[in-house]
């Protein structure tokens, strides 16, 4: 019975030993077949990268193009307002007094100084436009800040219009 046990054991001995044998060849095979897939995989993302750069560079390109079309046309339309601005300039230069009427080249040669042109009709419209504010309740402030005027204005214009003009205004 020894001699069987030995046997056993020895066969046991060689069938390890054949699939160790077998075992390192096929790891061998796993791993060339694990390389080549490795290798596939980074050539496929270089190429995937390699594709986002040149998409990437070409909308740099046409992002700067674009660019480049805005400013153009913002310098044109720059040169143009900057012509139309010295034509008007020069049509009309704002260091260049009006002629004044004679009677006020009298006034002012004499030192008396003339009085400032107003425009009768927009004073009375914005007297009434302050006249129907105060009568829709607004105060002195509020008046104010819709018609542009100054808060001294306002109570002016109230303090000096007698009686028969805020009736004409109000009604």
């Amino acid at each position: 019975m020894d001699v069987v046990y030995l046997i056993m054991i020895g066969a046991g001995v060689l069938c390890m030993a054949v699939a160790l044998f077998l075992k390192g060849n096929r790891t061998d095979d796993a791993d060339r077949t694990l390389l080549t897939q490795r290798t596939t995989d980074r050539t496929e993302i270089e190429k995937l990268v390699q594709g986002l750069e040149r998409k990437w560079r070409q909308e740099k390109e046409w992002v700067r193009a674009r660019l480049e079309a805005t400013e153009g046309e913002l310098r044109s339309e720059m040169h143009e307002l900057r012509q139309r601005v010295a034509q008007w300039e020069n049509a009309r230069p704002l260091n260049q007094e009006e002629p004044l009427p004679q009677t006020m080249h009298q006034e002012k040669k004499e030192g008396i100084e003339a009085p400032a042109e107003v425009d009768m009709l927009a004073l009375r419209e914005r007297y009434r436009r302050a006249f129907e504010l105060h009568r829709e309740g607004l105060s002195a402030d509020e008046i104010a800040k819709r018609l542009g005027a100054g808060r001294g204005e306002i109570d002016l214009i109230f303090a000096l219009a007698s009686r028969n003009e805020r009736g004409a205004y109000d009604a």
